[in-house]
């Protein structure tokens, strides 16, 4: 156990150094970056060090909240910057997304379990075709009728992965 608290002094020394250095540059008007965009960037980093942490260590939940995190993180650190126009009703598209990556990280940590590509492509590919949709890429109201008849098929195709799993499991 005193092993992980001497690993987590230097993380949290580095931490309030960039935090130290980023509200110094934002005082001095080297760059514009409030409070809110601070807050948001820490989220970014305390889930790159978390999902980072678990890979080195082949902890599941860390790379899956590290990966949200992160990407949570990043979503909300475009939206609040003036250089990227991100509404609040591309909030749900993008946590398909979000969830849909942190899946496939997941995968990546350990290519054997390939049955998390499934639930990581429906929600990779159902998050992207509704953010095409609410850029103006794609016809909003028919991605939304292709979710509204399809979506059983993702039930189905996840219970299959469930099942195969099981029986490889078995043998």
């Amino acid at each position: 156990m005193t092993g992980s608290r001497k690993g987590s002094a230097p993380l949290f020394a580095v931490a309030l150094i960039v935090v130290g250095l980023v509200l110094l540059l934002d005082r001095l008007d080297v760059i514009r970056f409030g409070y809110h965009m601070v807050f948001w960037f820490l989220v970014m980093l305390y889930g790159l060090v978390r999902a980072v942490q678990g890979f080195s260590a082949g902890k599941k939940g860390r790379i899956f909240a590290g990966t949200v995190l992160f990407l949570y993180g990043l979503f909300f650190l475009l939206r609040s910057s003036d250089y990227v126009d991100v509404r609040m009703r591309m909030f749900l598209p993008a946590t398909f997304l979000i969830f849909g990556i942190a899946l496939l990280m997941m995968y990546l940590d350990n290519y054997r379990e390939w049955e998390l590509l499934i639930p990581a492509g429906l929600m990779c590919g159902l998050g992207a075709a509704l953010i095409l949709g609410e850029l103006g890429y794609l016809d909003q109201y028919e991605v939304w009728d292709a979710v509204r008849l399809y979506w059983p098929l993702g039930l189905v195709l996840i219970g299959i992965a469930l099942l195969l799993r099981r029986r490889a499991q078995i043998q």
